[in-house]
C-alpha cells in the first residue's frame, strides 16, 4: 500500500475515486466503504483513493479536548492494507483546513489535488466548514467539476448502525463484545512490557506490566490510544507470530493497595521471559469488575476461576 501525504502532491496523473474519513477503528463499516470504493472505481476505470487525517479533527475544532483514538495512526495504515486498500492519502487535521467549506474542500483537495471524478460518502458522512456549511451544494459542484456522489449504506450490528462513536460508548462501559462485534475483530493496543512490583509472581500468577502508549487516561495527548472500562478481560497476546491465551487486569490493585492504573497481563501455559519486548494484547471478554479480597488466598482462589474462563 502506499502512503501519500497531501502537501507532496500537486496532482495526481490519474482519475480517482476517493473517500475521505478519519476511519478510526477501521470498523465493520469502513470495510465495507473500502469494498464499495474499489467495487465502483474498477466499474468506471477509476483508482481508488482513501483520504484520511492524521489526527482527529474534533482535537482542532474543539480546543482543549482530547478524541481518544481506537487505532493509531500506524494501526489504521495496517488495517487498511488488511482491507486491500492500495493508495491512501494522509493530511494534518488544522486551522486552515477547518476554514474550508465542503464545496472549497472538493474543489481545492479532491478534485485539484487528487483528480477526483467519484466521491464516495459514509451515510452520515459531512465535511467541510462549520461556519461556512455549504455541503448541501455539493451535487451542483459535482456537475460543475466533473465529479459524481455516491452514498455508502450503514452496518447493523445488534440493530443499531455501526460507528466508532458507538464502538468508543461500548468502551467506556466495558462491553467489549459488542465492540468487538462493531469492528469485526477483538479491541487491541500494543505496548511495551515492563518491571512492576513483582506481586503477581508471588502467588503463582507472574504478569506482563504493559506500558500502554497513547493512553488517552494518562497522556491527554492529540493521539491518545482509548482503553476499556476497567475490568478482568479474557485476552490474546501476540507475539513473534503466536498467539497465547491470556488474562488481564485493567485497574488498580485494590488488594495490594495500589491505586495507579495498570494493565498486568498473565499468559496462560507460557514461560518465558517478555519483558522489554513489544507485544499487542487483544480484549476478547469482560470476566468481571476489579475488587478487593480480605486476603492473597482469596485473590489466588478467584484468579484460578478467572483463569479457565480466559482459556481458549
Amino acid at each position: 500500500m502506499k502512503i501519500y501525504n497531501i502537501n507532496d502532491i500537486k496532482r495526481l496523473d490519474c482519475e480517482t475515486a476517493v473517500t475521505v474519513g478519519m476511519f478510526d477503528g477501521v470498523h465493520i463499516g469502513h470495510r465495507q466503504m473500502v469494498e464499495h470504493l474499489a467495487k465502483k472505481a474498477s466499474e468506471r476505470g477509476l483508482k481508488p483513493v482513501v483520504l484520511t487525517f492524521r489526527n482527529h479533527p474534533r482535537n482542532v475544532l474543539r480546543q482543549g479536548e482530547t478524541m481518544p483514538l481506537l487505532t493509531t495512526f500506524e494501526e489504521r495504515m495496517e488495517l487498511l492494507e488488511m482491507c486491500g486498500v492500495e493508495q491512501v492519502v494522509a493530511m494534518q487535521f488544522d486551522t486552515d483546513t477547518a476554514k474550508l467549506s465542503a464545496c472549497e474542500f472538493a474543489r481545492y483537495i479532491l478534485v485539484e489535488r487528487l483528480n477526483m471524478r467519484m466521491l464516495l460518502l459514509g451515510y452520515d458522512n459531512k465535511f467541510g466548514s462549520r461556519h461556512n456549511d455549504d455541503f448541501a451544494m455539493l451535487p451542483s459542484v459535482g456537475k460543475e467539476l466533473s465529479f459524481d456522489i455516491e452514498t455508502d449504506e450503514p452496518v447493523l450490528v445488534d440493530g443499531v448502525d455501526v460507528s466508532s462513536t458507538k464502538i468508543r460508548n461500548a468502551l467506556t462501559i466495558g462491553d467489549i463484545e459488542k465492540a468487538n462485534r462493531m469492528l469485526g475483530a477483538p479491541y487491541s493496543l500494543t505496548g511495551r512490557v515492563v518491571h512492576g512490583r513483582h506481586v503477581g509472581s508471588g502467588i503463582g500468577f507472574p504478569t506482563a506490566n504493559i506500558e500502554v502508549t497513547d493512553s488517552a487516561a494518562d497522556n491527554h495527548q492529540s493521539s491518545a490510544k482509548m482503553l476499556p472500562a476497567d475490568g478482568v478481560y479474557a485476552m490474546l497476546l501476540s507475539r513473534d507470530g503466536k498467539q497465547y491465551a491470556a488474562m488481564g487486569n485493567l485497574g488498580n490493585q485494590p488488594t495490594y493497595g495500589l491505586k495507579n492504573r495498570t494493565l498486568e497481563v498473565h499468559v496462560i501455559d507460557f514461560d518465558g521471559d517478555l519483558y522489554g519486548e513489544q507485544v499487542r494484547v487483544a480484549f476478547r471478554k469482560r470476566i468481571r469488575d476489579v475488587r478487593q479480597f480480605e486476603n492473597e488466598h482469596q485473590l489466588v482462589e478467584q484468579l484460578n476461576r478467572d483463569k479457565e474462563l480466559c482459556k481458549l
